[in-house]
C-alpha cells in the first residue's frame, strides 16, 4: 500500500480541539475526526509551480490543511487531460501534471483520498477511446499512491480507508466494457461485489462516506460540465447496495455547481467548481466527533485576470483556464461563508438529524 500519511496540524478555533484519529485507529468514546472534501479542483491543466496562481492556493492549501488535517476527499477531474493521442504521450503528460498536483499536497501535509473522474481517463473523448482510457487508469494506478485494498480489475482506483468510527470508501464509477468499446458510467459487477464484502466488513463503523465522481440521485444543477451521471441512477445496483447498507453520505462532482439531495436515507452531496473558469467555488469540510457528524458546505470568491494557459489540446482558444488567480478582497478579511450545515447524531443505530441549514435544508 503506498498510502501518503503526513504529521497533521493544528485544529482551529471553530470546531472542538482534541487529537485525532489516523487510519486504522481504534474508534473511542472521544475521538475527534476532521476532514475536506474538494472535487473538480482543477479540472485544467494546472502545473506546479503556476504562475500567477501560487498566492492564491497557499491560501486555499493552508485553509485545506487547518481545516481537514486527518484527510483530504477528491472526487476526481483533477486536471483537464484530453491527451487522446497514444498512450505515451499519456505517460509523459500525466507524469508531469499529475506529479505537480500530488506534491502540493504533500507540501502541505494532507492525506488524500483522489476518485477517478472522467478527466483522469482523458476526458469524454477518452473514454471513447477504450485503449486511451485503459492507459489512463493503468497511470492512475501506477502513479496516484492510493490504497490497493480494491478489486483488481480496478487496483487503486477503488479502495477503502478506516479513520477509527468512520469508514471511508472510493468508488472507481467508470467501467472497461472490453476492447473496442467506450468505457461505462457506472461500477462493473466486480466492483460491486467488492463494496457490498467492505461494507458487510465494516457493518461495526458508526458513520460510512462513499465517494465517486459521478451523482446518482438528480436533478443536480450544472456549470461547465458534460453533466454526467451514474447509468440507472437509483435504480442502479451500486445504490441499492449503499442503501441496503446503510451508508450515511455521498460525496460527488462533475457538475461544478452545489446540491445537496437526501434519500433512502442517503445525504448526497454534489459540489465544487473549476478554479481558473469559475469565479465562485466551494469545498466541504467534515467532523466527526463521538457519535456527531458535523458536515459544512464553505463558498469563496476568486478573481481572474490576465490571459489563458495554453496547454490544452482540443479546446477552443478561450476554453482554458486564466493565467491570474486571486482571492477576494472580501474573502481575505471575512474568510468562507458558511452556506449549510449538516448535524447528524447516532444512538443505537438509529440516525437523527440535529441540524440541516442552508443547502441542507430541504424543506
Amino acid at each position: 500500500m503506498r498510502l501518503r500519511l503526513f504529521l497533521l496540524p493544528a485544529l482551529l478555533a471553530s470546531f472542538v480541539t482534541l487529537s485525532g484519529c489516523s487510519n486504522g485507529d481504534a474508534a473511542s468514546d472521544n475521538e475527534v475526526i476532521r476532514f475536506t472534501s474538494a472535487p473538480d479542483i482543477f479540472n485544467w491543466n494546472i502545473s506546479n509551480p503556476q504562475p500567477g496562481w501560487e498566492d492564491a492556493l497557499d491560501w486555499y492549501f493552508t485553509r485545506l490543511k487547518t481545516e481537514g488535517p486527518d484527510f483530504h476527499l477528491n472526487a476526481g477531474d483533477i486536471m483537464d487531460a484530453r491527451w487522446w493521442d497514444n498512450p505515451k504521450q499519456v505517460r509523459i503528460k500525466t507524469e508531469e501534471y499529475w506529479g505537480g498536483f500530488l506534491k502540493r499536497y504533500e507540501k502541505y501535509g494532507l492525506n488524500i483520498y483522489v476518485a477517478p473522474g472522467d478527466h483522469e481517463y482523458g476526458d469524454d473523448g477518452g473514454l471513447k477511446r477504450d485503449h486511451i482510457a485503459r492507459a489512463f487508469g493503468e497511470e492512475f494506478t501506477r502513479q496516484m499512491g492510493m490504497p490497493e485494498n480494491g478489486p483488481e480489475e480496478h487496483l487503486g482506483r477503488a479502495f477503502w480507508a478506516r479513520h477509527g468510527d468512520l469508514l471511508v470508501v472510493t468508488l472507481d464509477t467508470f467501467v472497461d466494457r472490453g476492447e473496442g468499446v467506450p468505457f461505462g458510467y457506472t461500477v462493473g459487477e466486480a466492483q460491486l461485489e467488492w463494496v457490498d464484502r467492505v461494507l458487510s466488513d465494516h457493518a461495526d463503523a458508526n458513520y460510512v462516506i462513499v465517494q465517486g465522481h459521478l451523482p446518482i440521485v438528480g436533478p443536480v444543477n450544472s456549470k461547465n460540465s458534460s453533466a454526467s451521471m451514474l447509468e440507472e441512477g437509483t435504480d442502479s445496483d451500486l445504490w441499492k447496495t449503499m442503501v441496503k447498507h446503510g451508508v450515511d453520505v455521498y460525496l460527488c462532482g462533475e457538475h461544478h455547481r452545489i446540491t445537496v439531495h437526501q434519500q433512502d436515507g442517503i445525504w448526497q452531496i454534489v459540489h465544487g467548481a473549476l478554479w481558473g473558469t469559475q469565479t465562485d467555488v466551494n469545498y466541504l469540510r467534515g467532523l466527526l466527533s463521538s457519535n456527531k457528524l458535523t458536515l459544512e458546505l464553505l463558498e469563496f470568491d476568486v478573481e481572474y485576470d490576465g490571459g489563458y494557459i495554453g496547454d490544452h489540446p482540443h479546446r477552443s482558444p478561450k476554453n482554458k483556464p486564466r493565467e491570474v488567480v486571486r482571492i477576494s478582497d472580501g474573502t481575505l478579511k471575512e474568510g468562507p461563508r458558511l452556506s449549510g450545515r449538516l448535524v447528524l447524531e447516532k444512538s443505537s443505530g438509529t440516525t437523527t438529524v440535529k441540524e440541516a441549514t442552508g443547502w441542507f435544508d430541504l424543506r
